[in-house]
């Protein structure tokens, strides 16, 4: 669906057709989620309510990494000492 980007006082706006506002059971002053995702190119609107279990950042995948394969890698070390 395309639409087009208005000025509205000193702003600039996104008009949604009446049904995708109804649709998506939406209401004025109702917040919504906006996420920017730079790597794809869009922008995605979504209900508060519909919250998604967040992704654990690298740092912790990690931490659980390490946590797992860390004794390994210590043996490996004490190999290449000898």
């Amino acid at each position: 669906m395309r639409r087009k980007i208005v000025r509205v006082g000193a702003s600039l706006c996104i008009l949604l057709p009446k049904e995708v506002v109804r649709d998506m059971d939406w209401d004025f002053g109702q917040e919504i989620d906006l996420i920017l995702d730079e790597e794809n190119d869009k922008v995605i609107l979504r209900n508060l309510h519909e919250q998604v279990e967040p992704t654990p950042s690298y740092l912790v995948e990690f931490d659980q990494f390490l946590a797992q394969y860390g004794g390994a890698f210590e043996e490996l070390e004490k190999r290449i000492e000898v």
